[in-house]
């Protein structure tokens, strides 16, 4: 559509606005009639549109910067005057277009005491704690609400608010399962679509507010490999990309975190509807639209669980119990049920490993107490699921369960009973998924995870045991072979594949010497 020019008509469409109009309906309340006038379903379709070009395009961008298109939505964001429909399809435009857009951002600043105000007023309705929600991630966009401010406490308190909104029980009462719940909000299904949006808007903001956007450094990774003869630079520059600190939250933003309690408020944006729910809204005309924004929110909900588990402490998230039993039912709920749906294994999966990473640096003796039986659901998932990514938290969650195993233990309990049943098991999984997973990578994080694994000195019996280094040197020459067919297309992976194909080497050599010694014991 962009190749085709249809952004020059649609911003003098636009531009036409700019003249002064009074629509001759709005939606002002919920008892207004769903119809508009033309003049208002024009601007909000074609706002629309230019939303999802801004958010495809570089050039649609490029196009609104130059067009001053700015200034017209700038004008028409006021519900109070344009009415919800129109304030909303303007303020998410703007949320679009004003992230990393300097230009967009120096237009916006001088309105953004009269913006704040739309986050600091009471949200009556679903819809306003949408717009609300939506001004917010506006204003951290263009940089208005610094961390050590009052207007950044306002955000994190409209956050709060969304977050804490019992959706599942108005759902659920929609759908006819529970009787009138205790809520300000009605069930009508589309404020019901407007609670569960601004519950999705409010978990990605906060995922930002703890996850800074990493540098894209893709391209320069596609642009060494391609470069004859520069393997040590690249060696170089893929051990340095390793070298990663974990992220440290402001002390406004943790503050802030832990006082609105946004994690518990998080967690409980996981559940979902249940089976009885589901068959009923399935039957209702507008019940499948909310069940897939449900889907979605409980994605939403995971990610933002993986990075706050991230980057606050055990006390901050709950404390080991309640840890340990998110990670344990989140296992259940993606594995016992057999669940197909990709982005919520990738987002369980992953909010399963950041858990087990925490719950490891604290030294949670529950995992410790984890056994082979427990972990075969992990063992078969690790080598039969589609998604190479859950292949890979698999493998790290199993590593690092490793881990803190060998750590709690003595050389002699790893080499007898259940603690070296459960270590040769992990070790036959992850050399499994070494030689024979499809995806370079992933091989590569298993072999990550047995060095890992293995570099403790008091495993070398059992290094001996597990025939380990023989089946390295195994694996070796098929994992050099996949690294030159698939060198040019392992993207963000590369440095990863590059250390562990050095650090193989240099493994098998130490290990090979060591475990030697326990071939005649």
């Amino acid at each position: 559509m962009v190749q085709q020019d249809i952004l020059t008509p649609l911003a003098e469409l636009l531009q036409e606005y700019s003249e002064p109009w009074i629509p001759s309906m709005t939606d002002l309340g919920e008892t207004a009639p769903r119809e508009v006038d033309p003049m208002t379903n024009t601007f909000v379709q074609a706002t629309h549109l230019l939303w999802n070009l801004c958010e495809c395009s570089e050039e649609a961008l490029s196009v609104f910067n130059r067009k001053g298109l700015v200034h017209v939505l700038l004008h028409h964001v006021d519900p109070s005057t344009w009415g919800h429909t129109l304030a909303l399809a303007v303020a998410e435009c703007l949320l679009c277009v004003s992230e990393n857009n300097p230009t967009i951002s120096s237009v916006l600043l001088p309105s953004a005491d009269s913006l704040v105000l739309f986050v600091s007023r009471p949200a009556d309705s679903a819809v306003d704690l949408r717009f609300a929600s939506t001004i917010a991630g506006l204003l951290l966009n263009i940089s208005y609400c610094t961390t050590s401010g009052n207007n950044f406490q306002l955000v994190l308190k409209i956050l709060s608010t969304v977050l804490e909104t019992d959706t599942l029980s108005l759902v659920n009462h929609y759908a006819g399962v529970t009787a009138i719940v205790d809520s300000k909000f009605c069930t009508a299904p589309q404020d019901l679509e407007h609670l569960i949006l601004a519950q999705q808007l409010a978990l990605e903001i906060l995922s930002n507010l703890c996850c800074p956007e990493d540098d894209d450094d893709d391209d320069d990774w596609d642009e060494c490999g391609n470069i004859p003869g520069d393997e040590d630079a690249e060696n170089s520059s893929a051990e340095d990309s390793m070298d990663t600190e974990r992220d440290v939250l402001s002390p406004e933003v943790h503050e802030g975190i832990t006082h609105f309690k946004l994690f518990e408020k998080a967690l409980n944006m996981v559940q979902y509807p249940d089976e009885k729910a589901v068959q009923c809204l399935q039957s209702l005309k507008y019940g499948t639209s909310l069940l897939t924004k449900f889907s979605v929110l409980r994605i939403r909900s995971l990610l933002c669980i993986q990075n706050l588990t991230s980057v606050l402490s055990l006390s901050d998230i709950g404390g080991t119990e309640l840890m340990y039993s998110t990670w344990v039912n989140l296992g259940s709920k993606i594995f016992q049920n057999s669940c197909t749906e990709s982005g919520l294994l990738e987002a369980a999966t992953g909010a399963m490993r950041a858990i087990m990473d925490r719950l490891s640096q604290d030294k949670c003796e529950k995992l410790a107490a984890i056994t082979q039986e427990d972990l075969k659901v992990i063992f078969d998932a690790g080598v039969t699921c589609e998604i190479a990514s859950v292949r890979a938290n698999l493998a790290r969650m199993v590593g690092t369960l490793g881990c803190l195993i060998i750590t709690q233990n003595t050389q002699e309990s790893l080499n007898s009973g259940p603690t070296f049943l459960l270590l040769t098991a992990a070790t036959d999984y992850l050399l499994k998924v070494s030689a024979h997973d499809n995806e370079l990578w992933v091989s590569a994080e298993a072999l990550d995870v047995v060095i890992d694994l293995y570099s403790d000195d008091k495993t070398d019996k059992l290094a001996h045991h597990a025939h380990l280094v023989d089946r390295l040197k195994g694996i070796q020459p098929q994992f050099k072979s996949k690294h030159h067919q698939q060198k040019k297309k392992l993207g963000e992976h590369r440095a990863l594949v590059l250390t562990v194909r050095d650090n193989l080497v240099a493994f098998i050599k130490y290990k090979g010497a060591r475990a030697a010694k326990h071939a005649k014991s």
